[in-house]
């Protein structure tokens, strides 16, 4: 497998600083996701629409939305990260 890393926006960044729990949660979930690990349900979604190229991971009733970028190594890029009603309204 290849490496991953993690760059996040000013805004994502702002949220995990005051919820490092989160953060460690959310880079765990990725890399479930990109190794095909079943063995714990991801409330992971594909986003459609005008979103069309993100995904959005759930974790305690926040959103991390983000884009993956794949050469040699995995970038996850994260867009942004709140609650649901403000998330989307910053992508």
């Amino acid at each position: 497998m290849s490496e991953i890393r993690f760059d996040y926006s000013r805004a994502a960044e702002k949220f995990f600083i005051k919820h490092e729990d989160i953060r460690e949660n959310f880079k765990r979930d990725v890399i479930k996701i990109i190794k095909h690990d079943h063995s714990e349900q991801v409330n992971f979604k594909n986003l459609k629409g005008k979103f069309k190229g993100y995904s959005r991971i759930a974790i305690n009733g926040y959103r991390i939305i983000y884009k993956k970028y794949k050469d040699e190594i995995t970038i996850i890029y994260v867009i942004h990260a709140g609650t649901r009603g403000d998330v989307y309204k910053h992508i």
